[in-house]
């Protein structure tokens, strides 16, 4: 009888402590669903010439001379929020901070399909930084200048300035902080992925501890210009110092800290109270709650536990139920804090903290006075108008002058924004981005709160589909306006449109034909050479042409506006005019391309567009539209032992070279337009990387190969 007592009270005091999984009946939100779309985020912020190889295809090359100004390759890493400057200090917490998120719950990662992607986010992260270190003193931690960058609104493809190497750390201009976070990702990395490469996590390891070694050897503050200043640099030393610890059991790193604690004025009797949470700037949060577990002493215990009761009856509370701990990214705090919560439930199974996460992640997710998820994509009510140039792939200025404030032309699935007020308001408004910002530390401790979440509360859920991630075909269309039209003439007011997003880019070659009818001038026997055409305005360096005849016997004639110095996105004005001074007998009822037309803007058919000659869009006076694509009726098993004498890679149409054109159906087959290659050898062609089929990597070199990155076909596996 003693023996079942004491095994009943052994069960009860396991049940306290050991965190119990919570059916997904209990709640109304898909957490899985917005784990795994919180780290779909960061693809989009993905920089350098491989962008655009992962699920977001409306992503594309970038960035791709950066560090070139110092000689050395320091491309890759991530943009920093909805601008393209590469910071320190934000992307090397926000690495760090995904890394121990994927160490806590691996498991999750692993079971909701999540930890392949997050792995290819976190290398990604790792072979940047290990790049930017070229030598066991220098640590380039910014690449581009904020104040110019912020100037430009357009997608990063675009972008084509000069992004300097703004900020290095050196022995005389040290960067204690950047050092110490980037060693925490990099020996996270170690422990995250040896088991799946163990030489790059070795190498990643190398990395963690020169660094590491640079950052204390050389103390100071990094710099982030008006943007990110930091406060101080002992706790990046530290949480380095931990990571290291766990990486390698070797007891000096332990040491170290209690050192750093004591320039902290936090040894002996000393207590500390950390009322902030993890973010770009601070990380001593994540310090406490994993040394209340690895170290002895237990006033890191006492510290992390007084941390989270201050979080969960302390903190100032929104009307709606948010914590409130700055004005600037409200929901990036309570994401973070839910993080260190959960990591904290998972180590003792303290039930507050499990509810404490739940609170702050439902009013996120949408359970907040507004019903709205704070989480693009998330939910039916989401933010449309995030603070993110890449989503809206808007172009402000010439050739497109576009506005920032229209649509959105994706969406950024997984991105948290600042959130609401303190009053729980929230502003849909891109110029408003204390509301509207995105950010690399916002999404940090989002992933982890959520991958969190998703074990203790999304059992049986699984992702909902992502619409739109692929990008779409490329739009070519006119709008036009009469400006004036009178018996000498006409002036019209055009817009024609190039939307090429799957990936944004530059487009030549484009010109749009307007069709007349001379019929009234016929019957006169004025020579259509007679009239003038001439292009008022044109910010894009339009030209027309002559009167050139269609078909003389109907008298139908047209003009051609081609574009030839410069390269067009998304849209292209220009105002053109044809006239007859000698005359009185204009009529432009009669004219093609002028039926429909008003003194509004209207969508027109009747003006179509051209490719090098070659119709795009729109129909012609005989009623033709553009090309039809040929249909082809089956896909082609791949045979991954064919030998490259059968074909010539990239030649995915046979026609004996690698060209735009095998490009383009590259294109339309992985966007499902066509479900076939045009011959026999076309996914073997297309497998530049030799692994056995066709698929965006392929589609990735093809793309650097036209762009001239690569010279060379195929890139061997």
């Amino acid at each position: 009888m003693k023996r079942v007592s004491i095994l009943v009270s052994l069960a009860i005091i396991l049940v306290s402590i050991i965190p119990q999984l919570v059916m997904a009946e209990e709640t109304n939100f898909n957490y899985v669903d917005a784990f795994s779309k919180s780290i779909l985020f960061y693809e989009a912020n993905w920089c350098g010439p491989d962008a655009g190889n992962n699920r977001i295809k409306w992503r594309g090359p970038c960035h791709v001379e950066d560090g070139k100004d110092v000689g050395i390759d320091l491309t890759g890493g991530f943009h920093d929020c909805g601008d393209h400057v590469k910071f320190g200090l934000p992307q090397c917490a926000s690495a760090s901070t995904l890394g121990w998120a994927y160490y806590e719950f691996k498991d999750v990662f692993v079971d909701k399909g999540q930890d392949e992607y997050m792995l290819n986010i976190l290398k990604h992260f790792c072979d940047y930084f290990m790049k930017c270190f070229p030598d066991k003193t220098t640590f380039y931690y910014q690449v581009g200048d904020g104040d110019v960058d912020h100037q430009y609104w357009g997608p990063p493809e675009l972008q084509t300035y000069e992004r300097p190497a703004y900020y290095v750390a050196t022995p005389s201009k040290p960067g204690s902080d950047v050092a110490g976070d980037a060693a925490a990702a990099l020996a996270l990395m170690y422990l995250n992925y040896k088991d799946k490469d163990l030489e790059y996590a070795n190498q990643c390891l190398t990395y963690a501890k020169d660094l590491y070694t640079f950052g204390m050897t050389y103390r100071g503050n990094s710099k982030g210009q008006s943007y990110y200043l930091p406060r101080d640099y002992l706790d990046e030393l530290m949480w380095g110092s931990i990571w290291l610890y766990v990486a390698t059991n070797d007891k000096t790193y332990m040491d170290n800290v209690e050192k750093l604690m004591v320039e902290k004025k936090i040894s002996g009797d000393n207590m500390f109270n950390d009322h902030w949470t993890q973010c770009w700037d601070y990380v001593l949060t994540g310090v406490f709650i994993k040394l209340a577990t690895l170290s002895s002493d237990p006033k890191y215990k006492i510290i992390a536990e007084e941390h989270l009761d201050y979080w969960q009856n302390g903190l100032t509370t929104t009307p709606g139920g948010l914590k409130y701990l700055d004005s600037w990214g409200v929901c990036k705090y309570p994401a973070a804090e839910s993080m260190a919560q959960l990591v904290y439930y998972k180590q003792t199974g303290d039930q507050d903290c499990l509810n404490f996460a739940k609170s702050q992640i439902d009013y996120i997710l949408g359970n907040n006075p507004n019903n709205m998820s704070y989480v693009v994509g998330f939910g039916d009510n989401y933010p449309k108008y995030p603070h993110h140039r890449a989503a809206s792939g808007m172009l402000e200025g010439p050739p497109a002058d576009e506005k920032k404030e229209t649509p959105e032309r994706h969406i950024l699935y997984g991105a948290l924004v600042g959130g609401a007020d303190m009053s729980d308001e929230y502003n849909d408004d891109v110029n408003l981005y204390v509301y509207s910002e995105t950010g690399l530390d916002y999404n940090a401790g989002l992933v982890g709160a959520l991958a969190g979440m998703s074990k203790y509360f999304g059992k049986d859920q699984m992702p909902e589909d992502t619409p739109g991630i692929e990008g779409e075909p490329t739009q070519y269309y006119t709008e036009a306006k009469i400006y004036k039209a009178n018996t000498e003439g006409v002036t019209i007011d055009l817009n024609m449109y190039n939307v090429v997003t799957s990936p944004p880019q530059y487009e030549s070659g484009l010109s749009c034909r307007y069709f007349l009818d001379f019929s009234e001038y016929a019957s006169s026997g004025i020579n259509p050479a007679k009239f003038t055409t001439k292009v008022y305005y044109s910010p894009a360096g339009a030209v027309i042409s002559s009167i050139k005849p269609w078909d003389e016997d109907k008298s139908i004639y047209y003009v051609e506006i081609t574009f030839p110095n410069d390269k067009l996105y998304a849209r292209t004005y220009v105002q053109f005019a044809i006239y007859n001074y000698e005359s009185k007998l204009w009529d432009s009822s009669n004219d093609f391309s002028t039926v429909g037309l008003t003194s509004t803007y209207t969508r027109m058919e009747n003006i179509p567009i051209y490719k090098n000659g070659v119709q795009v869009s729109g129909k012609n006076p005989s009623g033709e539209g553009p090309e039809v694509t040929p249909t082809f009726t089956s896909k082609v098993t791949p045979t991954p032992t064919a030998t490259s004498s059968d074909y010539i890679y990239g030649d995915v149409n046979g026609d004996g070279s690698a060209n735009s054109i095998d490009f383009g159906v590259m294109r339309m087959y992985l966007l499902g337009m066509i479900d076939a290659f045009p011959y026999e050898n076309g996914i073997k062609a297309g497998d530049l990387n030799n692994n056995g089929d066709f698929n965006s990597i392929d589609f990735g070199i093809m793309r650097q190969y036209m762009l001239g990155i690569i010279t060379k076909l195929p890139v061997e596996k």
